[in-house]
């Protein structure tokens, strides 16, 4: 009987458009405590979520059944829902907002009880760990008894199709951060044929420093942590997305209402709600 009640899951994203059904508690409410635009962008539309990422991935975290009868459920659905924008409508971020949004969890996550923080989002990881400023910011987080939850990042093969390694994306290279990547299902409910997904980022770790000879230094952590679904899956999409109206098929045609829309999304984005939403979980079983 766990559905993450009174457990707040940070999303950190594009915003989320909290009108949608999904995000309604059991008596028609926005389970939205409190939703926050860090962007540096000032000519921006007005939408909650212009590019609709982060209504998705907050839908895997904690959307709730409403939709086809519970068939696209999140993993924690009754746990409340803190969004802060970071992305614009077109996906691009800088890491001063990232930045900004991780110390506003930090000074208010006892007021919202922020347990989970979910970060569908990355750049190339170069600095070690030690120096990097979101891994740092991610570790004072985790040091606060804050759960992190990063993608992987979607760099698992090069342009010709080839298996690759050593492309973890920060603030995925932060050891205290779990970080996920993308599991298939192959379309079966059987977990034997599951693998992990082409696309998905493999580590170990390749973010270095360089001593005074000049010498480079790499991280080499193993990473991810764990793998979850990641393919195809199907999630809340935003009013007005421009994600989904670049790419009209991935709408899952599950309702013409706005409020009751669905899409698909592939990507260890996807993947790492599944693992915060789960987290939720565990902590509403087990606070401690």
């Amino acid at each position: 009987n766990l559905d993450g009640t009174g457990i707040g899951i940070a999303v950190v994203d594009s915003g989320i458009f909290q009108e949608h059904v999904a995000f309604q508690d059991q008596n028609g409410r926005s389970r939205q405590l409190i939703g926050l635009d860090l962007t540096d962008s000032e000519v921006e539309s007005s939408e909650s979520d212009p590019y609709g990422h982060g209504t998705h991935v907050a839908g895997m975290a904690l959307g709730n059944g409403k939709m086809s009868s519970g068939a696209y459920r999140g993993i924690a659905p009754n746990a409340s829902l803190i969004s802060l924008r970071v992305l614009d409508s077109t996906g691009k971020g800088s890491v001063t907002s990232v930045l900004r949004a991780l110390a506003w969890i930090l000074d208010n996550h006892l007021t919202y009880n922020i347990r989970v923080v979910n970060l569908s989002l990355g750049a190339a990881a170069i600095d070690s760990y030690v120096n990097d400023p979101v891994c740092k910011a991610v570790r004072k987080l985790v040091d606060s008894g804050i759960v992190v939850i990063a993608a992987a990042g979607n760099n698992g093969k090069d342009a010709d199709g080839i298996k690759t390694y050593g492309v973890i994306h920060s603030p995925g290279n932060e050891p205290s951060a779990i970080t996920v990547g993308a599991s298939n299902g192959m379309g079966t409910d059987t977990r034997s044929d599951d693998r992990v997904a082409s696309y998905s980022s493999r580590g170990p770790t390749r973010s270095y420093w360089t001593d005074g000879a000049g010498v480079r230094h790499h991280d080499n952590i193993v990473k991810p942590d764990l793998v979850a679904p990641g393919n195809r899956l199907i999630s809340a999409a935003a009013e007005r997305s421009s994600l989904l109206a670049a790419h009209p098929e991935l709408n899952a045609n599950v309702s013409q209402s706005l409020e009751r829309r669905m899409m698909f999304m592939s990507g260890t984005s996807v993947s790492a709600p599944v693992v915060a939403g789960a987290a939720a979980l565990i902590l509403q079983a087990n606070p401690g």
